[in-house]
Order: C-alpha cells, then sequence, then structure tokens
C-alpha cells in the first residue's frame, strides 16, 4: 500500500535519516522500532505529510504522491505519541471538532462510528479532562479513524498505560488491522512481537533489519546486536 523509497532528511546540515526504505502491506500491522533519536517518528512525520523528504520518494500503491495534498491526508490517520486533546470539551465535541477539521463537513454518525469502534459510547458525553489515560488513547484513536482512513499511523501509541489498558489498545489495533494497514512505533518489543507481522529496525537513520516476525528469531538479541 505505502513505501518510503530512499528517503533522506536533513534538518540544517545534518542528515537524520540516510536512504530509509519502508513498505507497508495491506491489512498488516509494520513495527517501527529503535533506539531514542533513531529517527522513528521522523519516519512517522514524512508518512504524515507533517514534514517533506529532503531526497527520495513516497509511494502510494506503488505510485509517487504529494504528501502534503489534502486527498493523501484524508487517507492517513495519525496518533502522534503525545497525544493531542482538548480537556475542556467532552468525547463527541472533540470528535466532532476533528472531524470537521478533517472534512468541512458535520456528521455525528460518523463520531458515534469511531466511539464504538474505540469502546467510548460510555464516554461520549463526558469532558476529555476527567477521563483516564486508557480512555483518552482511546479518544485519540477514535480522532484517527475519523473519515475512514486506509492508514493508520501510530507513535508509541502504550505508552505511559497500565498492564490492563495496554491489553485493550493492544487488542483494538488487532481488530482494526484486520480492515486497515497500520504502522506502529514501540520501544517495548514483546509488543512488538505480539502485534505486529513485519518488522522494521532503525538506527542512526538507517534500516538495519526489515523483516517478518516469524523470520526474526530471538528479537531482544538481534536488537541488541543491531543498535549497539
Amino acid at each position: 500500500m505505502l513505501s518510503l523509497h530512499e528517503i533522506t532528511k536533513s534538518f540544517s546540515a545534518t542528515e537524520i535519516l540516510h536512504g530509509v526504505s519502508i513498505t507497508v502491506g495491506d491489512k498488516k500491522i509494520v513495527g517501527l522500532l529503535g533506539p531514542n533519536g533513531a529517527g522513528k517518528t521522523t519516519i512517522m512525520r514524512i508518512i504524515t505529510g507533517f514534514l517533506t523528504p529532503t531526497t527520495g520518494e513516497v509511494l502510494w500503491h506503488n505510485k509517487p504522491i504529494d504528501t502534503t495534498k489534502p486527498d493523501y491526508k484524508r487517507m492517513i490517520g495519525y496518533l502522534p505519541e503525545n497525544n493531542p486533546l482538548y480537556g475542556w470539551m467532552t468525547t463527541g465535541e472533540y470528535l466532532d471538532y476533528i472531524f470537521k477539521l478533517k472534512t468541512n463537513e458535520n456528521n455525528l454518525g460518523e463520531v458515534r462510528r469511531v466511539c464504538e469502534q474505540c469502546g467510548l459510547t460510555e464516554v461520549i458525553h463526558k469532558k476529555i479532562e476527567i477521563l483516564s489515560k486508557g480512555y483518552k488513547q482511546r479518544v485519540g484513536l477514535a480522532s484517527a479513524l475519523l473519515g475512514d482512513p486506509q492508514l493508520l499511523v501510530l507513535d508509541e501509541p502504550t505508552s505511559g498505560l497500565d498492564p490492563n489498558q495496554i491489553i485493550e489498545i493492544r487488542t483494538l489495533i488487532q481488530k482494526l488491522s484486520k480492515e486497515k494497514s497500520v504502522i506502529l512505533s514501540t520501544h517495548i518489543l514483546p509488543e512488538a512481537k505480539a502485534l505486529c507481522n513485519d518488522l522494521v529496525i532503525i538506527n542512526r537513520g538507517m534500516i538495519v533489519l526489515e523483516d517478518s516476525v516469524a523470520h526474526v528469531k530471538n528479537l531482544e538479541k538481534k536488537f541488541v546486536e543491531l543498535t549497539a
């Protein structure tokens, strides 16, 4: 579905990404792993159009695409690591507001759909500021699902959650992947093995491994070797 081809990204005179190529298959979960500062978030911001590559191409179904165009952005659902929510709004108000920003339309049916999908119906009229961290993360996922995007980009989707909340969010992501492609970053190796079909390990701005989970033996040892 989506591919990055020989992507580089420089800030001033410093090159952050060095010839990165990644493929996200249809209805697959791809895990992006790497130490802090490896370039994971930069890759995700390029995929979502927040940053443009210095060189290289983003391909959609094998065709180059301009990631800054609104038509492309509507095909992407993005949950950043620091989930930006407006606590003074209710869940329903926030999702309605985000949907209007995405589409310039008003559709309460779409808000109800994503609330049902993410288990938020019972808190649709509650202010976000009183919700638990797990529910807040569900609100972030629901906002990413507005407009029924084809690709979900999730940056550390279980960060800061307790064990029960982690299981809930993982289960929800697995359910969503039956209909959508997903690329997610995580620093939790067991989570990557449990959730993902394919793994990409990045270190110092370069891809050092891209393979299916089934083919990667002893991921913990491999990760340490490749990111040392």
